[in-house]
C-alpha cells in the first residue's frame, strides 16, 4: 500500500540554459488535472509568442501513475518530451508538469543534442524544485448520535493526522466527513467501534 508520495511544493522560478545559441527556458509547475497542466502551456504560450516550441511532460497521480503526457511540438520525435518525463520520472514526482521553452539559434542539434539539451534543461529546473512529501488520505463518514458526540469528538480531536472535511447536523445528532491517513485508516474504524460500543462506524467514502 502506497502511504505517501513526493510532489512540488510550488512552481520554480524560469531558469535559461544556452546551446549553439539556441535558448532553453525551463519551469516546473505543481498539477493535480491534465487541464491544469495544458493550460500553464497556453499561459506560455501567451507570454512566449515568438518562441519556436514549448516542449513539456506531466505526470499525474497519487504514489501511482494515473496519467501522464509528454509532447515534443515539433521537434523530431523522441527528442523532446521524452527526455523531459524522464527526468520527471528520475526525480520520482507526481502530480508535476516541467516545461522547455525554445528560441532557436540558427544551428541546428541533431537529435543527440536536442534530446542532452531537453534532458538537461528539464533536470536544471527540477533540481531547483522545492519538494514536499503529501501524506495519501481516505475519506470517511462518522455518523455520531448525541449521546456519542463528547466521546467521538474527544477520540477525533486527537487523532493524528485527521482533517475534519464537513459536518452536518441530523435529528439525531451529526454526520462528519473526515480524512485520514490510509495507513491508520483501519485503526480508526476498529477505535472507533471499540470505543463506543459498536454505536459509531465509520464508513470508507467511494
Amino acid at each position: 500500500m502506497i502511504e505517501q508520495y513526493k510532489t512540488l511544493f510550488d512552481p520554480t522560478q524560469p531558469i535559461e540554459i544556452k546551446e549553439k545559441n539556441s535558448r532553453f527556458i525551463s519551469q516546473c509547475f505543481p498539477v493535480l488535472t491534465k487541464e491544469e497542466a495544458e493550460e500553464n502551456v497556453k499561459k506560455l504560450w501567451k507570454e512566449h509568442y515568438d518562441c519556436t516550441h514549448i516542449c513539456f511532460a506531466y505526470l499525474l497521480g497519487e504514489g501511482e501513475i494515473a496519467t501522464f503526457r509528454y509532447s515534443d511540438d515539433g521537434e523530431p520525435s523522441g527528442t523532446a518530451g521524452l527526455p523531459i518525463y524522464n527526468e520527471i520520472l528520475r526525480k520520482e514526482l507526481f502530480n508535476v508538469l516541467v516545461t522547455s521553452v525554445r528560441y532557436y539559434g540558427g544551428i541546428k542539434l541533431g537529435t543527440g543534442g536536442l534530446t542532452r539539451t531537453y534532458g538537461a534543461s528539464a533536470r536544471i529546473a527540477l533540481d531547483s524544485a522545492k519538494i514536499e512529501t503529501v501524506i495519501i488520505k481516505k475519506e470517511l463518514s462518522v455518523e455520531v448520535p448525541f449521546d456519542f458526540t463528547g466521546i467521538a469528538m474527544s477520540y477525533i480531536g486527537r487523532f493524528e493526522g485527521l482533517e475534519i472535511k464537513s459536518t452536518t447536523y441530523t435529528e439525531s445528532g451529526s454526520t462528519l466527513t473526515v480524512r485520514i491517513p490510509i495507513a491508520s485508516v483501519d485503526k480508526f474504524i476498529a477505535e472507533m467501534i471499540e470505543k463506543t460500543g459498536g454505536k459509531i462506524k465509520p464508513v470508507i467514502v467511494g
